[in-house]
């Protein structure tokens, strides 16, 4: 496999892990992270400031380069900018900001990446774009809002909520940013993500399957041997 391989992770235990392995990137994942601390992946459920403290800790454990989730209940531009500053200066190397708030209007999109670079307080951290929408506006919004990020001067980027099926339709994009892909969902894997030839795949749907079995056989663990007396 070509492709540079970033894990997802929601704590210090993985985390530790993966460095040991040789990992040099990791993606602490919005969702994971809501999981870890409350117990669902629902990100609304968790503030903004307690996922920032949150990577803050995370990343004084590892020499990895961390990767952050940017933009969760953000409300005002000026709030993506103050939080953006605040996971970079928590240590992260590169901050994902989403279109998954306004996938129907590219203006609004334009504007929430301009907040975002606005945080950005150092040359050796970076703003990475994860576009959601394929499903709904499809190849000429995909390349409109790939046009906008280069207008932006952000290097790279990733598409996020596609299938196997969709990546013969992304491969006829032209262009010189760097197109990763993110396995989220059952429908996309490897080998098709493999086929766009990106020069990274974040996986966070095969950590978060992994951490939901481990929590589930351990729970089971642990009250078979409660009702054993063991």
């Amino acid at each position: 496999m070509s492709a540079h391989i970033i894990p997802a992770a929601s704590n210090a235990l993985m985390i530790n892990y993966l460095e040991s392995q040789g990992f040099k990137d990791v993606y602490l994942d919005s969702n994971l992270v809501t999981a870890q601390l409350l117990g669902n992946c629902k990100t609304t459920t968790l503030e903004a400031a307690a996922y920032v403290s949150y990577v803050q800790y995370m990343a004084r454990i590892t020499n990895m380069a961390v990767i952050s989730d940017g933009d969760f209940n953000i409300q005002t531009p000026s709030e993506l900018t103050h939080y953006v500053g605040e996971l970079i200066t928590s240590g992260c190397q590169s901050v994902i900001i989403s279109d998954a708030d306004c996938q129907d209007d590219i203006r609004v999109f334009e504007a929430k990446l301009i907040a975002a670079l606005a945080g950005v307080s150092n040359s050796q951290s970076q703003i990475i774009v994860k576009l959601t929408g394929f499903a709904i506006y499809g190849l000429a919004g995909l390349e409109g809002r790939i046009r906008v990020i280069q207008n932006n001067n952000i290097a790279a980027i990733l598409i996020s909520n596609i299938t196997n099926i969709d990546i013969p339709v992304i491969q006829s994009i032209q262009t010189s940013i760097a197109i990763n892909l993110i396995i989220d969902n059952p429908n996309i894997n490897y080998a098709g993500a493999e086929q766009l030839k990106p020069t990274a795949i974040l996986d966070s749907y095969n950590v978060r399957r992994a951490l939901t079995r481990s929590a589930e056989t351990m729970s089971q663990n642990i009250i078979f041997k409660m009702f054993m007396g063991r």
